[in-house]
């Protein structure tokens, strides 16, 4: 008897999921639907795809935060998950489709058999893919492809782009960070400079290739790949800044809630071990932003010296910086992992309340995914 289908059927789905494209957030979602729409007819596309599998290389990937009816796929080990979905139609996201979780029992047979691959082996570099994939905090486009390049995968730049819905969130940011750039660039340019910024910002993080970038591209001194390296970098750090700009001002909100947070039903020993695991939470968080700020910060050192003239020392830090793009985005997928979780289970106005059994999942949870924070240097927590 063939396994049920998994459809992505309900009303609310089916909306979600069209809304994706006008609303996603790059570190949650990844439309290789509409990655094959734009770029299937470019040759970096065409030779270096991340998945192999046409059907599997036009799904839309989801980070997903599991819902209680969801967790018994993973035995209850896990909140969250990857899920793939595989449209219906790739123009009307709208009518739903088919999706499948990453990892769950019996996958790559599931797989094989949505995607029509007619032997498993012919499938191991994809499922090897999206393992690394699944391992990742977050879909961060300057962290994954960091990690895959390590592991030896060559992957088009198509697929690392900042959505639509974050660039347009990243505008005013952008454009103030490089307007003293801006006026370096284009000296003389007087009061023009700051709305020559926000033009400037919209083709930087859209089209790095675009001619009217020719005097920043000089004033970098790069060219080539070097310069599509060097100004991928840029975006990296312009977009781990206004990341952590946006969220960091909420870490002191969020540790509060955690340690306030009301539990009930806990005998005094799951309550012991919660209070201690949630401390040792909110002590990580505060030791991974200050370590995200730290790097940061070298970033500040090197446009410093772009700024005093000095183009090639930001030039060297720019084309060596992805090697700090894991460390980087690993610890902001980490913090957003948290975030994004505590306010989807407790929308803003809500008392973060839970009985104790449902506590110590979500903490043993975060703890987990925090993991791997070394705690030799611990930062304070925030103070509350």
């Amino acid at each position: 008897m063939p396994p049920a289908r998994n459809p992505v059927a309900k009303s609310s789905d089916c909306r979600n999921l069209s809304l994706i494209r006008d609303s996603a957030s790059t570190t949650r979602i990844m439309d290789l639907a509409f990655i094959e729409s734009r770029y299937a007819d470019s040759d970096e596309y065409r030779q270096r795809p991340l998945f192999s599998n046409q059907r599997l290389n036009s799904c839309v990937i989801m980070k997903h935060a599991l819902r209680a009816s969801e967790r018994h796929i993973f035995n209850g080990v896990r909140l969250n998950a990857t899920k793939l979905v595989f449209p219906f139609a790739k123009q009307d996201l709208g009518l739903g489709g088919e999706s499948l979780f990453v990892g769950e029992p019996d996958f790559s047979r599931k797989l094989a058999q949505k995607i029509g691959a007619g032997e498993q082996s012919k499938m191991q570099d994809d499922l090897e893919t999206l393992a690394l994939i699944d391992s990742l905090p977050s879909f961060d486009p300057f962290l994954m492809r960091e990690r895959l390049r390590q592991s030896g995968k060559l992957v088009a730049r198509c697929y690392f782009d900042i959505s639509s819905a974050d660039t347009a969130r990243m505008q005013k940011f952008v454009s103030s960070q490089i307007a003293a750039l801006v006026e370096l660039a284009f000296a003389g340019s007087g009061a023009a400079a700051r709305e020559l910024s926000v033009r400037l910002a919209d083709k930087l993080m859209t089209d790095e290739t675009a001619q009217s970038l020719d005097p920043l591209r000089a004033t970098l001194r790069l060219s080539g790949d070097e310069y599509r390296e060097g100004v991928f970098a840029w975006k990296g750090f312009l977009y781990y800044k206004w990341v952590v700009a946006e969220w960091g001002a909420r870490l002191p909100d969020l540790a509060r809630s955690i340690l306030a947070a009301r539990i009930s039903n806990a005998p005094r020993e799951d309550m012991e071990t919660i209070n201690t695991i949630r401390r040792r939470i909110v002590r990580v968080m505060g030791a991974t932003m200050k370590r995200v700020q730290d790097s940061l910060d070298e970033y500040d050192v090197a446009f410093r010296s772009l700024q005093e003239g000095k183009p090639t020392a930001f030039r060297d830090f720019l084309l060596s910086a992805p090697s700090m793009f894991v460390s980087i985005g690993e610890a902001v997928g980490i913090i957003k992992h948290v975030d994004s979780f505590w306010r989807f289970r407790f929308p803003a106005g809500r008392a973060a309340q839970m009985d104790g059994i449902e506590a110590l999942d979500i903490f043993q949870d975060f703890e987990l995914t925090l993991s791997g924070v070394d705690l030799e240097e611990e930062a304070p927590a925030p103070a509350l």
